[in-house]
């Protein structure tokens, strides 16, 4: 599992086909499947999604896709900064169903899509897609039970994957880790467990895999040097951690 540290206050963009890995970010992020069917999961709920139906996860809950065939769907993410009168269901609830099957006005909802996925693309006044996203946010809400959020680290998950993306290269242990935050390596162990769903060592394995994965597909380095770039100590644990993480083998993707 992932920390992707976004900074984009509002993110719109039809993708096709769409599979990530589980990550997590501050950002709040929607999906509207608009042809063929995806299979989302969010907090550990999972559900194919099909045309018409919507999915929502909030801040700093563990999320994933994968389309078993084709899919086509519009993706929204925000910053919760970006519509300040939801801000306190984003961070104090989550939903009891991060997933709507069939909406109470399909139409309405999927024109107010397409006008805020027109509004991004032609650049026009921000306020006109926050209008857009506003009515959209609410309308989700209003079809989501909310439940509240026993506890949230969103701030400390942050704060690892920001020293673990600048120092993923060198050899660094949980200890290491622990002592440059300045929490425990128990504290930390239990925030991977219960956070990230994964433990370090996993965390650890997958952005390096991610780094070397975008070194052999965006570059003329030696397998060798992209094994050592991506701070793997050995080209066996290179092969195995990779193989793991995209269930194929590292020459297989050149």
């Amino acid at each position: 599992m992932i920390y992707q540290n976004r900074d984009e206050n509002l993110f719109v963009k039809v993708t096709d086909n769409n599979s990530y890995l589980a990550h997590m970010h501050r950002q709040v992020e929607i999906f509207y499947v608009i042809d063929g069917a995806i299979e989302v999961t969010v907090s550990g709920q999972k559900k194919l999604l099909e045309k018409g139906m919507v999915s929502v996860a909030f801040p700093n809950v563990v999320h994933e896709t994968h389309t078993p065939a084709q899919s086509q769907a519009v993706m929204i993410i925000f910053s919760t900064d970006f519509l300040p009168d939801f801000s306190a269901e984003f961070h104090t609830q989550r939903p009891r169903n991060p997933f709507i099957d069939k909406l109470s006005e399909p139409e309405r909802f999927s024109a107010l899509v397409s006008g805020l996925l027109e509004s991004v693309q032609k650049n026009t006044d921000t306020r006109i897609a926050k209008g857009y996203l506003y009515i959209l946010a609410a309308m989700i809400l209003s079809q989501t039970p909310l439940i509240r959020q026993e506890s949230t680290s969103g701030g400390i998950c942050q704060d690892i994957s920001n020293y673990l993306s600048r120092h993923f290269t060198e050899e660094i242990s949980l200890s290491q880790l622990a002592d440059a935050l300045g929490y425990s390596k128990y504290h930390i162990s239990h925030i991977f467990k219960e956070s990230f769903g994964c433990s370090y060592s996993d965390y650890l394995r997958q952005i390096r895999s991610e780094h070397a994965m975008g070194l052999l597909t965006h570059s003329s380095l030696s397998m060798t040097d992209i094994c050592f770039s991506s701070g793997f100590s050995s080209m066996r644990s290179f092969y195995r951690a990779f193989s793991a993480v995209y269930g194929t083998a590292p020459g297989a993707v050149r």
